[in-house]
């Protein structure tokens, strides 16, 4: 049994025996932003290619979606906006922790702070988004639970996918009280490696690249 508490909650929510579908999730994500971006000429150009960041965030929501939404991840997922209701992310629940998936440069430090569920709940913005006032209603029925739900990230790499960790961060200083090894080095299904009749499990997804496309029309 671990000695860290930070540990052995972060065992408890996210057991070890489901952990190889994260990195084989975000390497499909990394996969299908930057299939988005071939096969569009404005995401080849030097501008167009410093989206590829916001690509594989959605990406990677995307296909934590699919795994919430298929059962392979035995959790509760639902789309939040951010701090500042510009887009939204995708968030998974369990019981007793909020796990969100975040692109970082440094493993050891936090993502940037934003607060997400808790902070647009106490917002008096409306009509910014046609969902924004149902969800800010929802927010605020949910607040209480989420307020006792502790915080995880899936921490990945920002431009290289040289790691991917599991981390309980510290509440107030830049740091975590726990963080996994990298489970990019851990055994896992390689997307390259899985054959075309998957479907769903294919890497780069047709419905991923589709997600994504539809997305930057919407922002046109």
């Amino acid at each position: 049994m671990a000695d860290n508490p930070a540990e052995l909650f972060t065992d408890e929510e996210v057991p070890p025996s489901i952990r190889p579908l994260i990195p084989t999730a975000i390497r499909r994500a990394y996969l299908a932003a930057d299939a988005t971006i071939e096969s569009a000429p404005y995401l080849t150009t030097p501008g167009g290619r410093y989206q590829r960041g916001d690509l594989i965030m959605l990406a990677a929501s995307y296909e934590f979606q699919q795994l919430v939404t298929n059962g392979s991840l035995p959790f509760d997922g639902a789309w939040e906006f951010f701090a500042k209701p510009t887009g939204k992310h995708f968030v998974m629940l369990t019981n007793r922790a909020r796990i969100t998936v975040n692109q970082i440069e440094d493993p050891r430090k936090k993502p940037r702070r934003a607060v997400h569920r808790n902070n647009y709940a106490e917002l008096n913005q409306s009509n910014l988004f046609a969902d924004f006032d149902e969800d800010l209603k929802r927010a605020r029925e949910e607040a209480a639970k989420d307020g006792a739900r502790r915080l995880l990230h899936i921490l990945h790499g920002y431009q290289e996918l040289d790691f991917a960790h599991l981390a309980y961060p510290h509440p107030v200083r830049n740091r975590h009280i726990y963080r996994s090894p990298n489970l990019m080095k851990m055994p896992h299904e390689m997307p390259m490696d899985l054959p075309a009749a998957e479907g769903p499990s294919e890497s780069p997804n047709p419905e991923t690249l589709e997600n994504i496309k539809r997305h930057l029309r919407d922002d046109e």
